[in-house]
């Protein structure tokens, strides 16, 4: 994702790119040859010292996001770009808020599904009342909750229009862990663990907004047979709307009461793929908002939390949330998975 990133922000003309950092030294190569005359160093504090970036791409493992973000902020950057999810627990999440606001260091986290046309349709849509009232949003995906779900919820609390979340209710499972398997710490999960962090196999979890509208959400094993990565159905009082995952490209479905069964939406909102970038240099140099603001994540990190918050105590959780461990740190630890 860090090559990823460095392309798409060195093609926008607010941008220019002076510097990056890997600590595999392939990957650095790799960056260098890219990006010839750019900065390519093995040392993170020493790249914040020598070139002074006034924005800096986190996109690293999980459990590394908010160190390299606190010390990003305290070096004078204006602004932290973070991969999704934002920190592996509330506590360290709340922290990175709080440090980029006190430094005036705009935070953006890349929860890019809700910036996508298809997204935007699907809010279009329901705030046209396209399909009624809108009751229940559903969504589901491959992975763990804190890598992967946490994308579903975001989409899930942007098509609820962003309301605050009343309650939390989920449960968790984990597979025997196999005796002298490493960690993970990229992609692949290995030895109970992903990204630097703990996971579980299996996750669901239902929530109520401060609407009244419900959501419920299912990931890994928890995933509806035949769904694919980020299946997201929204049912209303008088029909649905549903993307059946990122593979479903372009496709949007509705049924609603002007024909039976499932049609394609034709008229989808315009691409704009550099809106994230642009937009947050706007926020760096105007102050201007971006969906995908600090606040935004961190709501969004306090319900994957509840989750695994209320398996812990087998009971739904209020929010705010009190708890600032990860809570399946805490059953690990325990003996309860």
């Amino acid at each position: 994702m860090g090559m990823a990133h460095a392309k798409a922000f060195a093609a926008l003309s607010e941008y220019r790119l002076v510097a990056g950092c890997d600590l595999d030294a392939t990957r650095l190569a790799q960056f260098a040859a890219a990006f010839p005359g750019t900065a390519a160093v093995g040392d993170y504090a020493r790249m914040l010292a020598d070139n002074a970036p006034q924005v800096v791409v986190v996109a690293t493992p999980t459990a590394s996001h908010a160190a390299l973000a606190l010390a990003a902020a305290e070096a004078g950057a204006r602004g932290v770009f973070c991969e999704k999810p934002m920190a592996v627990n509330l506590g360290d999440a709340r922290r990175m808020v709080e440090a980029c606001r006190k430094a005036s260091c705009a935070l953006v986290v890349n929860h890019q599904r809700r910036c996508d046309r298809v997204c935007r349709t699907m809010r279009r849509l329901i705030e046209a009342g396209a399909i009624g009232k809108v009751e229940l949003i559903r969504g589901s995906c491959a992975g763990d909750m804190l890598s992967d779900g946490t994308h579903t919820i975001d989409s899930i609390r942007s098509l609820a229009g962003d309301a605050a979340v009343k309650w939390v209710f989920g449960q968790v499972c984990r597979d025997p862990v196999p005796p002298g398997e490493p960690r993970g710490a990229g992609y692949d999960a290995s030895g109970g663990w992903r990204y630097g962090h703990p996971i579980e196999s299996g996750a669901m979890a239902v929530f109520e907004f401060a609407t009244g509208l419900r959501a419920e959400v299912f990931t890994g094993r928890m995933q509806p047979q035949g769904r694919r990565y980020q299946d997201i159905e929204v049912l209303g009082t008088t029909g649905r709307i549903w993307r059946a995952g990122d593979q479903a490209g372009d496709t949007l479905l509705i049924e609603d009461a002007s024909a039976g069964g499932w049609h394609a939406v034709a008229a989808l909102e315009a691409a704009d793929s550099g809106f994230i970038p642009r937009q947050f240099a706007r926020m760096i140099l105007g102050g201007e908002p971006h969906p995908l603001g600090g606040d935004s994540a961190l709501a969004d990190q306090e319900i994957v939390m509840a989750v695994h918050e209320s398996a812990r105590l087998r009971a739904p959780v209020a929010l705010p949330l009190a708890q600032e461990r990860y809570p399946l740190e805490l059953m690990i630890e325990a003996g309860a998975l």
